[in-house]
């Protein structure tokens, strides 16, 4: 019988992989192999794979066979999509949404710390205390399929927020508080409104600014034909390329070789 590995140490692989891609510490054409972050990590390449596994299922990088993993970019078709699913489901949750002083005194807190963090310029803890107040708002609902369907999204939502932070940033604290004081009021048709004004704002501005992008050549891996992408609009699979500069490699807790 062949034995688990450490669900600590998948985890904690899992967890330092998915903070640099969200935090876009990764060019989306880096070939990312459980070689490369076995090396990196101290670790062998089963708790790599693992995590590797449970990133791509989540949507965040497409795993190709014999080259590796790369991290998702997604099209303008995808933001589309993405934002017509998150308005419909969003304003679902808020519109049935039966608000209690506790979470209501955490979407105060999100929304002020998400403003602080704002003025401050203070991109990484500003998209942080953002995703709160939309997280909040979906373990609120009492409906366990639509909190599941957003769980799923949530990643790919953080991804694109570090696209949009300063595209919308300014509009969404405000945006926030009207939300919340119309759910505060009890006035839950219309805090649905102002999300689907939220939502359709970011999205508007997203695909504005990805439409401005002039259209580059690139070249593939495999074969050398160039090929033609956006600078941010590569195809789902992306392709190889440099490192982003980072911070400190993670420490992750050492396990045999396997």
């Amino acid at each position: 019988m062949r034995l688990r590995i450490p669900e600590n140490l998948t985890q904690q692989a899992y967890r330092a992989i998915q903070t640099e891609i969200i935090t876009g510490q990764f060019d989306r054409r880096k070939r990312l192999t459980e070689e490369y972050f076995a090396s990196r990590f101290g670790i062998s390449k089963s708790p790599i794979r693992e995590a590797l596994n449970r990133l791509e299922a989540e949507g965040l990088i497409s795993i190709l066979p014999r080259r590796g993993a790369f991290v998702i970019d997604f099209s303008i078709e995808d933001v589309r999509e993405i934002y017509e699913l998150r308005e419909a489901l969003e304003a679902c949750v808020v519109r049935n949404l039966e608000l209690d002083r506790s979470t209501a005194a955490q979407l105060n807190a999100a929304v002020d710390a998400a403003r602080k963090h704002l003025q401050k310029r203070d991109k990484a803890n500003y998209i942080r205390a953002d995703s709160t107040f939309h997280r909040l708002l979906t373990q609120g609902s009492k409906n366990a399929r639509l909190r599941k369907i957003l769980d799923n999204m949530h990643n790919q939502t953080v991804l694109l927020r570090h696209r949009t932070f300063e595209l919308s940033s300014q509009t969404s604290v405000r945006q926030h508080a009207q939300i919340l004081a119309a759910l505060e009021k009890g006035e839950r048709q219309r805090a649905a409104r102002l999300m689907v004004e939220h939502i359709r704002t970011v999205r508007d501005r997203l695909l504005s600014h990805l439409a401005t992008q002039p259209v580059q050549r690139a070249t593939t891996p495999d074969d050398g034909n160039p090929v033609r992408r956006r600078p941010g609009l590569e195809g789902r699979n992306g392709h190889p390329g440099r490192l982003r500069k980072r911070k400190p490699t993670p420490t992750i807790l050492s396990s045999p070789a396997t």
